[in-house]
């Protein structure tokens, strides 16, 4: 039953109700009681009545029915004479016994004179007790690594007390191995309620040699007074840097190397022994090889300016194919440009394309920078551009002071908005996809609707407006994700593509960095693979 407030002044909040013939009287009015005790109320009854009638208690009220025990409330009590019965109440420890007071009345009746009735007000405290429960929900097997060493794990927490409790998380456990966080350390929970909260652990010490992965222990204290508390333990998986699959490929790598060095000699030996190739004076020269073409895109070139006029022919496939690689799942086609260091994309169109050669000695998005050579650009803006400065404008600056100044401005990686814009567009700020994604950022129409007059701006296909509106959804998406224990910047690059709702999803429902769709992961890591090369 409802636990109803006592009145101003400690008064009963059930009056009593006399009888002239059916005479009751308490012993206490009001008694104290510990959730799991017992505690009893004495009805004295005195019979005025002609003849010997049968008396029943009942107790009425705000109480659960559950709590009263039955120590016989019936007694036949002869006329003038008097007698005593004895009403046990005891609420059971459990959170559904709130703390506080309860009112009730205890009613005498009796057959033999059906319409008169005793009744007593009383009021019942249960006194209120602290208890916690923790446990870490069960989950696929976490594994870490020296590239990436921390993961979230979810930790279940109950108040198992009759009254509401602030709760204490702090890591437990040996702080030198593995270093435990929270997005909040402190939560207030209401008796009876369940929440779930992201534990990060960070393992301190990886191991650099080892046949198998090593189990680091995660342990949490959660505290609701001063000697009320529980502990959750759990562990990760990591790996070694150096494991079985590296031992063995290094044991062929050396075997390779000497076979190889082996040859080598031998061939140096053949080769000794042959006549001096040179050829005579007058003899053709023989030509150089030409160096390789390379991609030409400046972070100094002039935000809004046209894209070079010379260059070779398009591919077939530009830079906005990355996009549609990461939201239709595809892997990303191997033969795309590379974003060089010190440069993003030709700006305000597509970016230029590369010769067949460089698509043939590429290897992949995965390739190293270092393997492409870097030429000035061709457009006379990109070696004139002026030095970044933060008091420029979107109309008159280039790509690197604008992306400098919006990530001052939100306290965000201007290197993380360059490759973002590169991976969304391709740096064509007239862009727009299938689902209506517009501009440089590709921003959805309902998220345009929603943050561009947060930022003051209108036209989406504008490149400064279009980086602005994109970084205070960053920032907000940053925000709710640190919040809720995630505020790594892989997961708001993840809410940026995948959509807040279904990210949220995915992880109250204990997904993890690892269980998350291959095209997803691949959109965070690439844009933070690619930001790291820009100087």
């Amino acid at each position: 039953q409802a636990n109803q407030p006592e009145e101003e002044g400690g008064d009963l909040q059930i009056s009593d109700r006399q009888d002239d013939v059916i005479v009751a009287a308490l012993d206490h009015r009001r008694r104290q009681v510990e959730c799991g005790a017992t505690v009893e109320f004495a009805v004295n009854v005195l019979n005025n009545g002609p003849q010997a009638a049968l008396f029943q208690v009942q107790v009425e009220g705000w109480l659960e029915p559950s709590w009263v025990g039955d120590a016989g409330n019936t007694v036949l009590v002869e006329p003038g004479a008097r007698a005593t019965l004895r009403v046990p109440l005891a609420p059971p420890r459990q959170a559904a016994s709130e703390a506080g007071d309860y009112h009730f009345a205890v009613s005498v009746r009796s057959p033999q004179h059906p319409n008169r009735l005793a009744r007593l007000g009383a009021m019942l405290t249960v006194l209120p007790f602290e208890a916690v429960e923790a446990h870490f929900l069960e989950m696929a097997e976490v594994v870490v690594s020296w590239r990436k060493r921390s993961a979230t794990l979810p930790l279940a927490v109950t108040n198992r007390g009759n009254r509401p409790a602030e709760m204490e998380l702090r890591g437990a456990g040996r702080p030198e191995a593995c270093r435990v966080t929270f997005g909040a350390p402190t939560i207030k929970l209401q008796p009876s309620q369940t929440v779930t909260v992201g534990v990060r652990a960070e393992v301190q010490r990886p191991p650099w040699l080892a046949l198998q992965g090593q189990d680091v222990p995660v342990q949490v204290e959660v505290r609701a007074a001063e000697n009320i508390r529980d502990q959750a333990a759990t562990s990760v998986t990591c790996r070694p840097l150096i494991g079985p699959w590296q031992i063995v490929t290094a044991t062929g790598l050396t075997a390779a190397s000497a076979f190889g060095f082996l040859l080598l000699v031998a061939l140096f030996f053949l080769l000794a022994r042959q006549p001096d190739p040179t050829p005579a004076a007058g003899g053709l020269p023989v030509p150089a090889p030409a160096a390789p073409p390379v991609i030409i895109v400046n972070l100094n070139q002039p935000a809004g300016a046209a894209p070079p006029a010379a260059g070779p022919a398009p591919l077939p496939n530009g830079p906005g194919a990355i996009v549609s690689s990461f939201t239709s799942g595809d892997a990303p086609d191997p033969s795309l440009p590379l974003v060089l260091p010190d440069q993003v994309s030709a700006p305000n169109g597509a970016a230029p394309a590369v010769a067949p050669a460089v698509a043939a000695a590429s290897s992949g998005l995965g390739a190293p920078f270092t393997s492409l050579s870097v030429r000035p650009a061709a457009n006379p803006a990109s070696s004139s551009a002026p030095s970044l400065s933060t008091g420029a404008t979107g109309s008159n600056q280039t790509y690197g002071q604008m992306f400098e100044e919006v990530g001052r401005r939100f306290d965000m990686d201007w290197r993380m908005l360059a490759a973002q814009a590169y991976i969304e567009s391709g740096f064509d700020s007239l862009a727009l996809s299938d689902s209506g994604a517009m501009g440089l950022m590709q921003v959805l129409p309902d998220t345009w609707r929603e943050w561009a007059t947060a930022v003051e701006v209108s036209d989406p296909f504008d490149a400064y407006s279009s980086v602005l509106v994109a970084a205070v959804y960053l920032d907000y998406l940053r925000s709710q994700l640190a919040a809720q224990g995630y505020p790594d910047k892989q997961w708001m690059l993840v809410a940026y593509n995948w959509g807040p709702d279904k990210l949220n999803s995915f992880l109250v429902n204990g997904g993890t960095w690892d269980t998350l769709p291959e095209v997803r992961r691949q959109y965070a890591s690439e844009i933070l693979r690619i930001a790291g090369t820009i100087p």
